[in-house]
């Protein structure tokens, strides 16, 4: 029986891969998120960043972690939402000290999706920003709860011939 979930996923996961190039995740009722799986980092060479890039490694990077949260490696028993952030193949070096920065976790959220539970789907919008002369880009992010949208801005940074998340900003409630 098992084994016929996992083929299931399986099939479900290339079907969402094959159907869409920007896609967007999907969780049927009942069931674990569904996330296409990544292979390396999504970043271009520093040469051709551009607003594009950045929707491109941010789509990357929620891809890679909502995978890592669903299906954890054994090394993360235990520990499983710190080494999800700190082990993404498209962020800095330096991003799980700016999510700590950020106090949204000791308010009892994730830092990464700004909420506490996770999103039924999530998209990172078109219209991401990149500054080339300060290697920085800017993407927003739409989750979708049941009760409504939550808008976060990933804020990301280009060094060493790669474009990698460096920070989340979650929004202030208001």
């Amino acid at each position: 029986m098992r084994i016929h979930k996992s083929i299931a996923a399986t099939i479900a996961i290339l079907a969402l891969t094959a159907c869409s190039t920007n896609s967007e995740t999907v969780r049927p009722r009942g069931s674990a998120i569904y996330t296409p799986t990544t292979t390396a980092t999504a970043s271009p060479p520093e040469t051709s960043f551009s607003a594009e890039a950045v929707v491109i490694v941010t789509q990357a990077f929620y891809d890679e972690y909502m995978n890592c949260m669903t299906n954890p490696p054994a090394e993360a028993i235990g520990q499983v939402g710190n080494w999800c952030a700190s082990n993404n193949s498209n962020a800095t070096s330096s991003f799980p000290a700016n999510l700590i920065a950020g106090g949204v976790a000791e308010a009892g959220a994730d830092p990464i999706v700004c909420a506490q539970s996770f999103p039924m789907s999530y998209k990172v919008k078109d219209d991401a920003t990149y500054s080339v002369s300060e290697k920085t880009g800017k993407a927003f992010v739409a989750e979708q709860f049941g009760s409504g949208e939550l808008v976060l801005t990933a804020l990301l940074s280009g060094a060493n011939d790669k474009l990698l998340v460096d920070n989340i900003v979650c929004p202030v409630p208001g």
